[in-house]
């Protein structure tokens, strides 16, 4: 897998800006902590400086300026090792005691460099034993407080700064390796993503390679993360499955005209060639004209179901759905289909709830309905007794349409919802077999479950409808 490629990735390109707005966070936090340490530790070394210049001030004034430069002079025999910088001048500027040479006297702060020498001895002697050291404090300047005393005299009181600069430079090199280590897990991580990434989409255009290719059954690998590539593989996993049922579908559907309307078909030529051959007179000419018409009626019957079917299946009606008063939907069929029930000598009882509506095509569940009840009335013997209820449900509304006939085996529940399926004992009477497809099509559109039971005797069909939002 090429480098470029990874590069390229939005996994890289992800954990590149994660990367970076760490690798800025961690540096707007060095300047901070930076910042607050070296406040922190100048504030300590005034607060030391200002300590140490009162502590002279008080000798001075008890014990004037020659007890003042004896404790300068105790300080500096006690640590010859010490960062303590003094400087005590006369009133007439002379220098009395110290270690950094002669000054214009000032009050307040300065910012001085470290002398070359202290004590009269030069760096040269020092370097001696601690060249480093004194390399180190000429580098580095000093922090010095200085103040005129009440007799004029001059007192200076400094500090080496280098601690706090090395406390500095710690910091700045402790967070440069942070950085750098940020950036270079932050790139790696980078990477790490990008090949995991990768590895998805690839399983995922592999599958979409072979599908292209005819392989239908082949679906994105899922890893059981639960993550946005696992919802995305299942997604399309789900409309690989809705596809491959279209496409067999479609296969079937192809192979059921093929063969059912090739019967009609055939038939129909027969008949116009017998009547082209045989027919003698008007009245032959005629009986043959209404029988092919009859048979052509038949066959377009057939091809506006199917195209009836195909339209609601893909859903072009969706978007006219509006509230429908279900309950009228049922009574309206049972009052029309309750005469045609007893012309056959059959019995058609209602009991539908009332105030039931839901979201949908009325025009839609109309028909569904209505071939429900014709071949409840179409497949029962004289006698039978066909029941049209519709009630309130925990989940929603439920219609029933029951008959006590002679049912449909279990075997053949599942089929008769397939496109051109006919029950042997049905091939007899009218229809193209397309009346129950027409029926899961209007119940997919409108999220209706339907359940075909034994009614004992006869079939008991059950449409759950969806509950009406809310």
């Amino acid at each position: 897998m090429r480098l470029t490629r990874i590069l390229r990735t939005t996994g890289f390109r992800l954990a590149a800006i994660y990367a970076g707005l760490f690798g800025f966070s961690v540096l707007v936090l060095f300047g901070v902590i930076l910042w607050i340490t070296s406040d922190a530790l100048r504030q300590q070394l005034a607060a030391t400086i200002e300590s140490e210049v009162a502590a002279l001030v008080e000798d001075h004034r008890t014990g004037g300026l020659s007890h003042a430069a004896e404790a300068i002079g105790q300080r500096l025999a006690s640590g010859p090792e010490s960062t303590n910088f003094y400087l005590l001048l006369d009133p007439q500027g002379r220098k009395i005691a110290g270690n950094l040479p002669a000054l214009p006297p000032r009050n307040g702060w300065l910012q001085l460099r470290a002398p070359r020498e202290r004590d009269g001895k030069h760096d040269g002697e020092r370097d001696e034993d601690h060249g480093d050291d004194h390399e180190e404090s000429d580098r580095h300047g000093l922090l010095a407080l200085g103040k005129v005393l009440a007799d004029g005299s001059f007192l200076l009181v400094g500090q080496e700064i280098h601690p706090i600069v090395e406390v500095e430079e710690t910091i700045v090199r402790a967070y440069g390796w942070a950085f750098g280590v940020t950036v270079l897990l932050g790139g790696i991580g980078g990477v790490v993503l990008s090949l995991g990434f990768l590895r998805r989409v690839d399983a995922i255009n592999r599958t979409s390679r072979a599908i292209i290719e005819g392989k239908l059954a082949e679906r994105v690998p899922t890893r059981g993360t639960g993550d946005e590539l696992d919802r995305l593989a299942l997604n399309l996993n789900e409309m690989l499955d809705r596809v491959q049922v279209l496409m067999e579908s479609l296969r079937h559907v192809s192979n059921d005209i093929a063969h059912d309307l090739r019967t009609p078909l055939g038939r129909l030529r027969q008949r116009l060639e017998t009547a082209r051959l045989r027919a003698r007179s008007l009245e032959d000419y005629e009986t043959a004209v209404d029988r092919a018409i009859i048979d052509t009626d038949a066959i377009l019957a057939t091809f506006s179901a199917l195209l009836r079917i195909a339209q609601i299946e893909s859903g072009a009606r969706n978007a006219a759905f509006s509230t429908v008063d279900l309950s009228g939907v049922f009574r309206a069929i049972a009052d029309a289909y309750g005469a045609v029930a007893e012309d056959r000598g059959q019995t058609l009882t209602a009991a539908v709830a009332p105030g039931i509506a839901i979201r949908g095509d009325r025009e839609l569940l109309t028909q569904m309905l209505a071939n429900l009840v014709e071949n409840a009335i179409r497949h029962t013997p004289e006698g039978s007794a066909i029941t049209v209820a519709l009630e309130r449900g925990a989940d929603g509304p439920v219609g029933i349409v029951a008959d006590t006939g002679p049912g449909i085996p279990p075997d053949a529940r599942e089929k008769v919802f397939q496109r051109f399926y006919r029950l042997d004992r049905s091939r007899t009477t009218a229809g193209s077999g397309l009346g129950l497809s027409l029926v899961a099509a209007v119940a997919e559109t409108h999220g209706i479950a339907i359940a075909l039971a034994d009614n004992k005797p006869g079939l008991e069909v059950r449409l759950r409808f969806a509950p009406p939002a809310s």
